[in-house]
């Protein structure tokens, strides 16, 4: 019995680490030329614009589809700070955006769920 109690502990530990969610995987970018259609400023200022271009940068992505419409908020080119809003493209303006997300596992309320991360920001800004 003593020969088998650290085989034991070992193999607990090694399916009790291999049974962890895994919280996120890596980021996938899309490049998208979009046309700024309007200026939302409720519920918090976000940008309308439709999807004129768009391609993938690996084929796993999920991109939105071309024609489609998309709120976002602009960031920075490195996605550390939204652009101040008088930076922002006006109505009728086409610009490119990256389009950058992270799918993982959340925790809130006690609870963990599926979730996305999402950045958009202007790189040509």
């Amino acid at each position: 019995m003593k020969n088998q109690a650290p085989c034991y502990v070992l193999l607990t530990a090694l399916l009790s680490t291999l049974s962890q969610p895994v919280l996120a995987s890596s980021w996938q970018v899309c490049s998208m030329e979009l046309r700024v259609t309007d200026t939302v400023t409720k519920p918090y200022p976000q940008l309308r614009a439709k999807i004129l271009k768009v391609s993938a940068k690996t084929a796993t992505v999920i991109c939105p589809e071309r024609g489609a419409t998309i709120m976002f908020t602009p960031e920075t080119s490195d996605y550390q700070a939204v652009l101040p809003r008088r930076t922002w493209p006006q109505e009728g303006q086409v610009v490119g955006v990256d389009y950058r997300y992270l799918d993982g596992i959340c925790k809130g309320d006690g609870k963990d769920y599926p979730c996305r991360i999402k950045h958009y920001s202007l790189p040509r800004h």
